[in-house]
């Protein structure tokens, strides 16, 4: 636990290529945990289907003095699926985020890193923004998933240094 404790202090220098191979393996267990966070997620929204129907239904209702057209469009899209194939889409965003950790693993680079470093920090300030603005509606899984969102961010952080420090140390070489 000290050595990951190190690895993840960004002022801490990266002494040799194991440690350096060790914080760019961070991004890893990021994509571990923001998958599993994905399948929870999934799991709940397919828990709360007809739920999410019924609002989505609502909304669509909303819209109808504004635009019948767009009431019409968006109530067509929920008779036909659009929850169920939401639910389906988080579930299969997790099983991604599981390979390319698996694949991350097997060729520790840069690119995986940065772009879920981008999708981190957006999910990360909705999440914030949510909190913020509705604090009295915030769930449980909110709650949890802000520190979990935060912690994946450091990590992939962290991997982007160790990526870093394995390029320095090839040049070198």
């Amino acid at each position: 636990m000290a050595r990951w404790t190190y690895l993840i202090n960004p002022a801490a220098p990266l002494r040799g290529e194991g440690e350096a191979r060790a914080a760019a393996g961070a991004s890893t267990v990021a994509l571990v945990i923001s998958g599993a966070m994905s399948a929870i997620g999934a799991a709940l929204m397919s828990q709360n289907v007809e739920a999410m129907r019924t609002a989505a239904s609502e909304e669509a209702r909303r819209f109808a003095e504004q635009s019948p057209q767009t009431s019409a469009i968006l109530q067509g899209m929920v008779e036909n699926g659009m929850v169920e194939m939401g639910v389906t889409i988080v579930a299969a965003w997790a099983v991604i985020q599981v390979l390319l950790a698996a694949w991350h693993w097997r060729r520790l680079g840069s690119f995986i890193p940065i772009v879920f470093l981008v999708l981190l920090v957006y999910r990360l300030g909705d999440r914030l923004l949510e909190l913020a603005l509705r604090p009295g509606e915030a769930t449980t899984w909110t709650l949890v998933g802000v520190p979990l969102l935060a912690l994946c961010v450091v990590l992939h952080v962290v991997a982007l240094r160790g990526a870093s420090r394995m390029a320095e140390l090839r040049r070198a070489a």
